[in-house]
């Protein structure tokens, strides 16, 4: 993605996009099982037996649809009888399930039933019917690029009536759909989306219209975009072979992104007269109209999921992959939106599908070995990540590794494996592992290592200076060993003026006022602390500590004991052995 722009334009796309299809019924089903453990919907999904009828069969797609189990959904509805089948609403969802489970052909089919169904005509129908209509031709226009039939793509793309996909959908696709048939591309990008402008950009390039290419990348370089837009603007004028344009791009991309290191290496090649070496995703669309449109559709997924509309950024990127399944970055974000709907088996089929010369490859291998971690699979993650070091032994899949081994408490493993990433990163992690320093700082602690840990919070605020959690995390360490109260006071002010709700946070500031015997603001604070988190033993240990100070001995018990009470059993061991001294008076305050 470019821009963080234009995603209110995004989720009122979605919206319309799904309305008619999710339903009142599937909402409430979302609503009853969203607490529910992953394992018991499975459970209960098997042991679901409907009746064989029209409205068992509908109950059963409903139900099915709630647990985001779209091939079982779309089997179901798929039983329905004819008379059920033929309503516009029903086939629509059919549709939908089919390309939301990666049943293309299928799709396909109900797309082309849709159409007989509900031939389209010139006005405007905002109702289901017409949003059925208009996304059969989607369907049906995502068909015809996958075979190479531009001109019955361009017939299907301008039958659309629906105004979100006119105004959000449309506009990028049509670059392309013209570029294929070489028709010429406007040059003018006022007015238009940052995506929309991206990809006339790059269909431009691909079709050999220079001077179109040049004029859109030049109005995005003044435009204030993202790290990675600001290196797509890069990578277009390295390959067009303007160096100045690509020193200017890349020199604002690290200004916004300091320690990106990709960007570095290709300055620092040009500086020296040489081509960079570039990912391969920066020039995928150069492989063809399915190429740009498949980045297209991913793009449109993505912008949807950081609107938090999965179901709808699932079916995008499916029609993305529909098109073209090798695009760079797809089966990672399809198996994250089947993650984050608790799918996990399809997320696991999705990452086991990327072959090893695929660029996905170790990203989703990656992602495969924290799902089996995350289903207490420790030893089976392990295996995937020591396994992937011997083939590709790169600084992300070490800091994994760690990550595995923290999780698990092995906290010697997980720092030599820390240690390994550091090593492979030349001494110093990229920007998007600056992490590995605060999580690596986590593990010095748990080992009592507090000199390196407090060099690594240290490293970490290098990348990230405002970060509250790092910042809290440091601050807190410093006044729990009652020193450098003031500058912990001060990192805590920061933290809270971007998390002002943090519990723990709150806590923070209140202990920095409690070792500065600054009791009646740290009470405050305290009692703040914990009407967020009632249950923290931790924070209501210290509420109990500012009580006893101040005399208030009843409310100081009372505090400690409900610590006592929340206390876990092992990882709370020595609060648990503090507090009890204090309520025996073994321990004075």
């Amino acid at each position: 993605m470019i821009t963080r722009r234009f995603s209110s334009l995004a989720l009122v796309a979605s919206v319309a996009f799904l309305a008619f299809a999710i339903a009142d019924g599937h909402r409430r089903n979302l609503e009853r099982n969203d607490t529910e453990p992953h394992t018991a919907r499975r459970s209960m999904d098997k042991n679901w037996a409907p009746n064989e009828t029209v409205t068992g069969t509908i109950l059963a797609a409903n139900f099915a649809q709630g647990q985001r189990d779209w091939a079982m959904a779309n089997t179901y509805l798929d039983k329905l009888s004819n008379p059920a089948s033929s309503d516009i609403t029903t086939q629509t969802r059919m549709m939908l399930l089919a390309l939301s489970a990666g049943q293309f052909d299928r799709a396909v089919q109900y797309a082309q039933k849709l159409h007989k169904t509900a031939p389209k005509d010139a006005a405007v129908d905002v109702s289901p019917a017409g949003d059925g209509r208009d996304l059969a031709s989607i369907v049906l226009m995502a068909q015809a690029i996958r075979g190479g039939d531009l001109a019955t793509a361009q017939k299907e793309m301008s039958t659309l009536r629906s105004p979100a996909l006119m105004a959000f959908v449309q506009p990028v696709l049509a670059n392309w759909v013209r570029a294929g048939q070489k028709q010429p591309l406007d040059s003018a990008v006022d007015g238009l989306s940052l995506l929309q402008a991206l990809h006339r950009g790059l269909a431009a390039e691909w079709s050999g219209q220079k001077d179109v290419a040049n004029k859109v990348f030049d109005a995005l370089a003044r435009i204030p975009l993202t790290p990675q837009g600001t290196l797509m603007v890069a990578a277009y004028n390295i390959r067009a072979g303007r160096a100045d344009q690509a020193r200017a791009a890349l020199t604002e991309a690290l200004r916004l992104n300091p320690m990106d290191r990709n960007a570095k290496a290709m300055l620092e090649a040009l500086n020296q007269g040489q081509t960079p070496i570039m990912k391969p995703q920066y020039a995928f669309h150069m492989q063809g109209v399915t190429a740009g449109v498949g980045m297209a559709f991913m793009d449109l997924a993505q912008m949807m999921m950081a609107d938090r509309a999965g179901d709808s950024a699932l079916i995008f990127a499916q029609l993305g992959r529909m098109v073209r399944p090798d695009v760079p970055g797809l089966p990672l974000l399809i198996g994250s939106v089947f993650e984050e709907q608790g799918r996990l088996d399809d997320a696991v089929s999705v990452f086991s599908s990327v072959q090893p010369n695929d660029v996905d490859y170790v990203d989703t291998q990656v992602r495969l070995a924290e799902l089996r971690a995350g289903q207490g699979e420790q030893d089976k993650a392990i295996r995937i990540l020591e396994s992937l070091m011997e083939k590709k032994p790169e600084p992300r899949v070490a800091y994994a590794l760690g990550e595995i081994y923290r999780q698990g408490k092995e906290f010697k493993k997980a720092t030599g494996a820390y240690n390994q990433a550091v090593e492979l990163s030349g001494g110093k992690v990229d920007d998007d592992l600056w992490s590995l320093y605060f999580v690596r700082a986590m593990t010095y602690d748990e080992m009592d290592q507090w000199d390196k840990a407090e060099a690594d919070l240290k490293t970490a605020l290098e990348y990230r200076p405002d970060n509250p959690q790092v910042l809290n995390f440091l601050a807190y360490s410093w006044a729990d060993k009652n020193m450098h109260l003031e500058q912990s006071r001060e990192m805590l002010a920061r933290a809270l003026s971007r998390a002002p709700s943090d519990a723990y946070i709150t806590d923070s500031m209140g202990w920095v006022f409690y070792r500065q015997g600054q009791y009646a603001e740290a009470t405050l604070l305290l009692e703040h602390a914990v009407s967020l988190k009632p249950y923290d033993p931790v924070l209501n240990d210290h509420l109990g500590d500012v009580y006893a100070k101040t005399g208030r001995t009843l409310e100081s018990r009372y505090q400690w004991q409900r610590a006592l009470d929340h206390a876990d059993k092992e990882k709370d061991e020595t609060l648990i052995k503090d507090v009890t001294a204090k309520l025996k008076g073994e321990k004075s305050i």
